[in-house]
Formats: C-alpha cells, structure tokens, sequence
C-alpha cells in the first residue's frame, strides 16, 4: 500500500500534477488518551532505576508531568513531520502525508509518532531534540 501511495505521487508529480512539495501534508493530533502520552508522563517522572534507566536511555530529561505537553501548532507539526519522516523512510523517499501525535518534553525534546506508520503491529516512536535532531527510536 505505501509502495503504491509513493509511486502515485511520483507519478503525479512527473506529469505534473501536483508542483513538488505539496503533495503531502501534516495534521497534529491534540491527542492526550493516546498510550504514548502516558508513557512518556510515565518516563520523565518516574523514579526507579528501571524507569531511570529507560529515560536515559532514550535521551529525556526527567521533569515534572505538567511539562510534558501534545503539540498542535502547524509550524511545529511542519517540523515534526520532516524529522519524522526522515528518521523512518530511507533516504530519497518522496514525502507522505501523515497525522502525527507531537509531544514536548520540557523544552529540549519531542517524541512523534506517526499512528499509520507501523513496523509489524507496532507504532514507530521517534525522539528529537529541539532542532530536530533523531535522537532515539524504539516500537
């Protein structure tokens, strides 16, 4: 199925059809029920070593709950999707579009993930820093 989305918009865009760059979009979700929600609230406040360990693991900061925020805003969506889509398609992949779940930690860290994008039965989970460096992946 993605195969063929990407050879549609290939396509498309060789004939024309679409000028490059606009054949995909991003939409966040304003999600706070979603799992990964309240793992990452699980992460950055818990306290022992196993939970410790995790979250160094995959580069957060331990914070408060109240600092871990969904982020909705189109320019920071924009941004997420790039990295995103960056961390989990080899390179020259034309981009898709995608709805994203975008979360802050604090103010150096976002960990995105894309529900559509699956590796088997499980989501791909991705961690940035604050300019949108990969920092860790795990499903």
């Amino acid at each position: 199925m993605k195969l063929r989305v990407a050879w549609m918009i290939n396509t498309a865009l060789a004939l024309g059809v679409l000028p490059p760059g606009s054949a995909q979009t991003y939409t966040c979700l304003g999600d706070t029920t979603h799992t990964l929600y309240y793992y990452v609230v699980r992460l950055v406040t818990g306290t022992d070593s196993a939970t410790v360990a995790t979250r160094n693991a995959y580069h957060l900061p331990a914070t408060a709950a109240s600092k871990v925020t969904v982020v909705t805003a189109a320019s920071a969506c924009k941004q997420a999707g790039d990295a995103y889509h960056a961390a989990v398609t080899p390179p020259g992949t034309p981009p898709v579009s995608r709805t994203l779940l975008v979360i802050k930690v604090g103010t150096t860290r976002y960990v995105v993930v894309d529900p559509n994008e699956l590796r088997g039965e499980f989501e791909v989970n991705v961690i940035f820093d604050s300019k949108w460096r990969f920092l860790f992946g795990f499903t």
